[in-house]
């Protein structure tokens, strides 16, 4: 994985992405990757409840026991600009996560961000809440919504003829 994750922070984010959303349940589905399969991502995040295609997304975890800062109460995790610019070269909606292992909270922040760059702490203006979990399923499906727009053509194909 992108970083050697604990099981109690797995299991925060795990607890906060599932909670039930409505009376219809969890609105995502959390799949941890086993190490280096996708470099600089810990998780795949799918989308429950859209019927004509799987939409997902990447996440990397970063956890602290540290707390905030004093000035603008972000949350204390590190990510290194190498670690950033890895995330952005997937060409699919990307998140950077960091858990308050203390507070069992957790906030979102897009690593497809034009000016992203390497951070000693993660802003708290995303926090996995319900308002954001229905942003963030949103936001997911629309991406993926819209890529369906794109045909692809591939060459290998069973021909017409016999």
């Amino acid at each position: 994985m992108a970083n050697e994750l604990e099981q109690s922070v797995k299991d925060i984010f795990v607890a906060l992405m599932t909670e039930a959303h409505s009376d219809n349940g969890a609105i995502f589905n959390v799949r941890f990757l086993d190490d280096d399969i996708l470099p600089h991502v810990d998780c795949i995040v799918e989308l429950v409840g859209q019927k004509d295609y799987l939409p997902f997304c990447y996440v990397q975890l970063k956890s602290t026991k540290t707390g905030y800062t004093k000035k603008d109460k972000r949350l204390k995790v590190k990510f290194s600009q190498e670690s950033i610019n890895g995330l952005s070269l997937y060409p699919a909606p990307t998140y950077i996560v960091g858990i308050d292992e203390k507070e069992k909270t957790g906030y979102l922040v897009s690593a497809n961000a034009d000016n992203l760059s390497s951070m000693a702490s993660i802003p708290t203006d995303f926090p996995i809440n319900p308002p954001n979990r229905g942003n963030l399923w949103n936001e997911v499906n629309d991406f993926w919504f819209k890529s369906r727009k794109i045909k692809f053509n591939s060459n290998f194909v069973e021909s017409e003829e016999e």
